[in-house]
C-alpha cells in the first residue's frame, strides 16, 4: 500500500470514528451506562539482552460490540525498536500498517476496523501483537496510554486511557541467576545468529557476484546502507546451510530509496533467513497442501521465512513488497523426494500455497521470486485412476500435474484419450509459458471477457502464438487439429528460444495432406523431436489432438 493510500485510509477511519461520536451526540442518550472494556499488555519475557527480540501482546477483555479501534502503545525509542514490516493482527477486517508516531512521546499506533459485519468483537480478544528489538540498555515501560473504540451501530466512540503497562529490563550481558556469582565484566560478543558484513567484503573485483557464506545457525545478515553502491553491477550471493539467495544490486537500490536521502547513511539493512523447525508448522503446511492440491505431498526442504528491510536511525523499519528485479532462491533438496515432482512454493500469511516454479540441477532446486516471505519445496504426486503406470504418457502426465500445468477432468480422472478444444490447448500453453494475463479483451466475437479462457486467449494472441480461424472468430470450442497444435507449438518454441535453423526432418507419408501454411512448422517440430507421427509414418494433420498428446508435446517443449 502506498503512503498516500495509507494516509487516506487513516483519514477515512478517523472520519468513521468522528462520525460515531457525532451520531452519538445527536441521538437520544440511553440511560444505562455501558461497562468499559479492560486492556492489558503482556510480554514474552521481562528481561533480554541487547539485539534480542521480545513479543508484546495487547489483550482486550469485557469487549462489547467492538467494531473499530486505535491503540497507542508508548515506549522508549532509545531502547526498543518495533518491527513495522509485520502485521499486528490476523482478525478479519482491515488493519493499517504499523505506524511510529513521535509527537507527544514515541509510540506505535495500531488501527483496525471490521468490514462487512453487522456486529463487532465481544468477550476477550487479542487485539495486537508486536515484535520489538532491543537496541539499547536499561529499564523500559510499554504503556497503552490511549485507546479509541467504536461500536458497529456508529452511535458511540470512546477515548479511553487504560495506562496498561509491562516493564522490560534490557542488559548488555547475561544476568546472574539466584545462587550464582556475577560473571566478570567482558566485552559483549555479537549475537551468535547475526553476521555483520563489512563494506570491504562487498568490493571484491573481477567477479560477477560477491559470495558470503554464513556459519551454522546464522539467521540475520547486517549489511551497509550503501550495499547497492558497493556491489555496482555485481550480485550478492548469500549461502546458508541448505539455502542460497542471489540478490541483484537493484534490489538494494529499491530498498534504500524508501529512506529519505538525508537519513540513508545512518540506516541499516537487514536480511533475515529464518528456518522454521517446528514440527507443527510443517504438519500444517502439508495438511493445507493436501487439501488445496488434492494430491499426496511431501516436504522437500525446510520452511524458510525470509525478510529484507532497512531500519532508519529513528527506528522506522521499511521493506519492499515487490522486487523490480527477480531474486533467485535455491534449496538443497531432500534426497527422499523426487526432483521431477518437486517445486518451490510460496506460503502466504493465511497459509495458502502458490507454486513459484523450480529448475533442478545437481541436488538443488532453484527459482526466481519477486518478493520475500515464507518459502519451501513440496513434492506433489498426483495420480489418476484412468492413467495406469503402463500408459505411454503416464510419467509425463504425472509430472505436469505435479507442477500444476495440467489438471484432470475430475478429481480422479484425466481422460487421456479425450479430444482437446482450441480454448483448452491455448490456455494450457499460456499457463505453461507463464504469459502475463493483464486483460480478458480480444477482437473475437465468440470470446467474451467473462469466459474462463478469455485471459489466456488474450495473452496468447498478444504473444503471437495463436490466431483466430477468421479475423473475428476464434472458435474456442472447436477441436484443435494436430497441424494447428504444431503451429502453436512452434510459435511457442520461437518465443522461448528464438527462430530455429532448418534441419533434416523425418518425412511423413501423408505430407501432401499437411497445409502449406504449417508444413515448415511440422518439419521443424519433427526435427526437434517435439512431435511424432501416429502410425505407419503418417502425421494425420487433420486428426484431432488428445489430452495425452497435448501433455506430451507440452512436456517436450518445456524440456528443451
Amino acid at each position: 500500500m502506498k503512503g498516500r493510500d495509507i494516509d487516506m485510509a487513516r483519514m477515512l477511519l478517523g472520519l468513521t470514528l468522528s462520525l460515531c461520536l457525532a451520531v452519538g451526540l445527536w441521538l437520544p442518550q440511553v440511560a444505562a451506562a455501558s461497562v468499559d472494556p479492560v486492556f492489558s499488555v503482556t510480554t514474552s519475557t521481562n528481561s533480554l539482552l541487547q539485539n534480542q527480540t521480545v513479543k508484546v501482546d495487547i489483550q482486550g477483555d469485557s469487549l462489547n460490540d467492538l467494531f473499530a479501534y486505535e491503540l497507542n502503545l508508548y515506549y522508549d525509542g532509545s531502547i526498543l525498536q518495533p518491527d513495522t514490516t509485520q502485521k499486528f493482527t490476523d482478525l478479519n477486517g482491515f488493519a493499517l500498517p504499523i505506524k511510529i508516531v513521535r509527537e507527544g512521546g514515541t509510540h506505535v499506533q495500531l488501527v483496525y476496523t471490521k468490514t462487512g459485519s453487522l456486529t463487532g468483537l465481544s468477550g476477550s480478544v487479542k487485539l495486537g501483537t508486536l515484535t520489538f528489538r532491543a537496541v539499547g540498555t536499561g529499564t523500559v515501560d510499554l504503556t497503552l496510554k490511549q485507546v479509541k473504540i467504536s461500536t458497529s451501530s456508529l452511535k458511540e466512540e470512546k477515548l479511553l486511557t487504560p495506562n496498561a503497562k509491562a516493564t522490560i529490563l534490557v542488559d548488555s550481558r547475561e544476568r546472574p541467576t539466584l545462587g550464582s556469582y556475577p560473571a566478570p565484566t567482558v566485552s559483549t560478543p555479537a549475537e551468535p545468529n547475526v553476521v555483520s558484513v563489512k563494506p570491504e567484503q562487498l568490493q571484491t573485483s573481477g567477479t560477477e557476484k560477491i559470495a558470503i557464506s554464513l556459519p551454522t545457525g546464522a539467521q540475520q545478515i547486517l549489511l551497509p546502507s550503501n550495499t547497492a553502491e558497493l556491489l555496482g553491477d555485481k550480485k550478492l550471493e548469500i549461502q546458508a546451510e541448505k539455502l542460497k539467495l542471489e540478490l541483484p544490486a537493484e534490489v538494494f537500490t529499491q530498498l534504500i530509496n524508501l529512506v529519505n536521502e538525508l537519513e540513508r547513511s545512518d540506516s541499516k539493512i537487514t536480511l533475515a533467513i529464518e528456518p522454521d523447525n517446528e514440527p507443527t508448522v510443517g504438519e500444517g503446511v502439508l495438511s493445507q497442501a493436501t487439501n488445496q492440491l488434492g494430491a499426496s505431498v511431501k516436504l522437500g526442504s525446510l520452511i524458510y521465512n525470509i525478510k529484507l528491510y532497512v531500519t532508519t536511525k529513528a527506528g522506522q523499519t521499511l521493506s519492499v513488497t515487490s522486487f523490480e528485479q527477480p531474486v533467485q532462491i535455491q534449496f538443497k533438496l531432500d534426497s527422499a523426494v523426487n526432483p521431477k515432482l518437486s517445486s518451490v512454493y510460496y506460503i502466504s500469511d493465511n497459509g495458502g500455497l502458490e507454486r513459484v516454479g523450480g529448475t533442478y540441477f545437481s541436488g538443488d532446486l532453484s527459482s526466481d521470486i519477486s518478493h520475500f516471505s515464507k518459502y519451501t519445496v513440496l513434492e506433489v504426486s498426483k495420480s489418476f485412476a484412468d492413467v495406469p503406470q503402463s500408459h505411454w504418457a503416464a510419467d509425463v502426465i504425472q509430472e505436469l500435474a505435479s507442477k500444476l500445468i495440467i489438471s484432470g477432468t475430475s478429481e480422479q480422472n484425466f481422460e487421456p484419450e479425450s479430444k482437446v478444444t482450441r480454448a483448452q490447448f491455448t490456455a494450457l500453453m499460456a499457463r505453461a509459458l507463464k504469459l502475463k494475463m493483464t486483460n480478458s479483451t480480444t477482437s473475437f466475437q465468440d470470446v467474451q471477457s467473462s469466459d474462463w479462457f478469455a485471459p489466456e486467449v488474450a495473452a496468447a494472441v498478444q504473444a503471437g502464438i495463436v490466431n483466430g480461424r477468421e479475423i473475428d472468430k476464434f472458435e474456442p470450442n472447436a477441436l484443435v487439429s494436430r497441424e494447428e497444435m504444431t503451429a502453436i507449438l512452434m510459435r511457442s518454441y520461437s518465443l522461448l528460444h528464438g527462430k530455429t535453423d532448418p534441419a533434416a526432418a523425418p518425412s511423413f507419408s501423408d505430407e501432401a495432406a499437411i497445409g502449406q501454411w504449417v508444413l515448415a512448422d511440422v518439419k521443424a517440430a519433427a526435427a526437434l523431436g517435439l512431435i511424432q507421427g501416429r502410425s505407419e509414418g503418417q502425421f494425420e494433420p487433420q486428426g484431432f489432438a488428445t489430452r495425452a498428446e497435448a501433455a506430451q508435446v507440452l512436456y517436450r517443449l518445456l524440456s528443451k
